[in-house]
């Protein structure tokens, strides 16, 4: 028994320590966890400098400064900020698929992030595949071919190709020079280019001053915008023809010269400024030249026809009175919102453009939009406009002209009160006194008289918001004064003055504080009834 025992004790033994053995093997044979990051734990934020090399061609070096990348030697230039981030993206996010024997690189791109520098060779793509080799760190590499195209790198695709791509969004542009070519007749001086424009809309300020009209300050910017490198220049241009200076919104400026030669590339134009050289179309610079041509048409030929091309936030009247939009008012009224829409749709119409008089300007209106640009306009008397300054006139249609020239009372609205109507307790017409009972619909009169509390009720739905027709000339006889007593659930009772007129078929004429408008004849006529 005892031997029993024993002997199963033995197997027991045994057996744990074939189970031990059996999992320390499992374990040796278990691969551990592989990293396939091209560049393990690489932080663009800490890359500092990028360098590709090529045999028999100089270094092209990138450079971080501060919030920017710079191209050096030679530089210092902007680099495209959108193909630097396209490399650390690459960088960052590239995993290998196998190791092995790369072939030799054609190129080399050095990465250094702080204390680290990584090495990246690039070699030829694996025929038949979307697949690089890349010898990172002395290790031969698989990569997905996006990977090795992200980081191989020509100094064209580094810089700045397109230096005056934001020229729509420019505060100003400034071209200097001469033009060449067929349309060099086009412009007065032989060809000789002094231009200027600034803000938004676009205003000419050279040669002469100008509000533009937009298709053509659009193709210029449409010319600029394109105008794209092609290759690197093997020297510096022997000479340009315009220099062109593009100022941005944040008060940075872009110049580029243009024209000559580009060295080592027959048949291509040089540029030049402060995104580098290269060469550019020569269709490229003649869209430009055509559309600096078509600026020193006359005024008439390019002139903005829209008397004020902007969404006005105020507009100071030919009276005086001025005119917010936001909130609606004039002066310390409420404005009329169909009224002033007919104004500012005047403003905005294309009128036809016609000599500037020489009689002096009658009056004055003057648009300014939220951003604070403002457009004076001069009026003549023969119903010529013409911006202040500006060499030509406009001639609006005759419906525009005499929105235009509408007195700023007629831009009011019409209502000449609001209330609840259940708040008026008390209506006045000369010596009859009507007063609301104590229940809704019920009046009585004073002096003592049959109150016809339907026919009071109607009236008072009529005058507790009422709307005038328009403004009467000429004095008011009285024939009727009314009071509306109103009383508010808070704050101190209202009263509402009226004076009336005798009814004509246009209206009833009634004055209420300075001003005599017409409102309603039915209204004169329950007034009169309802007075006696």
């Amino acid at each position: 028994m005892i031997a029993s025992w024993r002997g199963l004790a033995a197997a027991a033994a045994i057996a744990v320590v074939l189970a031990v053995s059996v999992i320390v093997d499992v374990l040796r044979s278990e691969p551990g966890a592989v990293d396939r990051a091209l560049v393990p734990g690489f932080d663009p934020a800490r890359a500092t400098e990028l360098v590709w090399e090529r045999a028999g061609q100089p270094a092209i070096r990138a450079v971080r400064t501060g919030e920017r990348w710079e191209l050096r030697a030679p530089g210092p230039i902007p680099a495209d900020a959108g193909a630097i981030g396209e490399v650390l993206a690459a960088l960052r996010g590239a995993r290998w698929h196998r190791r092995g024997d790369a072939p030799p690189p054609h190129a080399t791109l050095t990465v250094i992030a702080g204390t680290e520098r990584h090495v990246l060779g690039i070699a030829a793509p694996i025929a038949g595949t979307e697949q690089t080799w890349i010898v990172c760190d002395a290790r031969g590499l698989v990569v997905d071919g996006w990977v090795a195209r992200a980081l191989d790198r020509d100094r064209l695709s580094l810089q700045v190709r397109r230096p005056m791509a934001g020229a729509a969004g420019a505060r100003s542009i400034a071209i200097t020079g001469a033009i060449t070519g067929a349309i060099t007749g086009a412009v007065t001086g032989g060809g000789r280019v002094d231009l200027r424009i600034e803000g938004f809309p676009r205003r000419q300020v050279r040669p002469e001053p100008l509000l533009l009209a937009p298709e053509v300050a659009a193709a210029l910017e449409r010319a600029l915008r394109d105008l794209a490198m092609v290759r690197v220049s093997d020297g510096p241009p022997a000479g340009h023809g315009l220099a062109i200076e593009i100022a941005g919104p944040a008060g940075t400026a872009v110049t580029v010269e243009l024209g000559g030669a580009c060295p080592g590339a027959p048949g291509l134009i040089a540029v030049s400024g402060t995104a580098g050289g290269g060469c550019v179309e020569p269709a490229a610079v003649a869209a430009v030249h055509a559309a600096v041509a078509a600026l020193h048409q006359p005024p008439a030929a390019i002139v903005e026809r829209r008397p004020v091309p902007l969404e006005p936030a105020r507009v100071v009247l030919p009276d005086g009175a001025t005119l917010s939009t936001s909130p609606l008012r004039i002066g310390d009224a409420a404005a009329d919102v169909t009224r002033v829409a007919e104004l500012l749709a005047a403003l905005a119409a294309p009128a036809e453009v016609v000599a500037r008089p020489t009689a002096p300007p009658t009056a004055q209106l003057t648009a300014t939009d939220r951003a604070g640009a403002a457009i004076a306009l001069d009026l003549f008397a023969d119903r010529v406009l013409a911006r202040r300054g500006e060499p030509v006139a406009l001639r609006p249609a005759p419906g525009a002209w005499s929105l235009l020239v509408r007195p700023s009372r007629e831009l009011r609205d019409l209502t000449l009160w609001v209330e609840e109507p259940t708040m008026i307790t008390a209506l006045v017409i000369d010596g009859v006194r009507y007063q609301r009972g104590p229940v809704i619909g019920a009046w009585d009169r004073h002096p003592a008289g049959r109150a016809d509390a339907a026919r009071v009720e109607a009236l008072i739905a009529q005058l507790a918001a009422p709307r005038a027709l328009g403004f009467a000339g000429g004095p008011l006889a009285a024939a009727h004064r009314v009071t509306l007593e109103v009383t508010p659930p808070a704050g101190s009772p209202i009263r509402h003055a009226l004076e009336l007129g005798a009814p004509r078929a246009s209206g009833c004429p009634a004055r209420t504080g300075g001003d005599t408008v017409v409102l309603p004849a039915a209204i004169c006529s329950e007034v009169a009834a309802l007075g006696r």
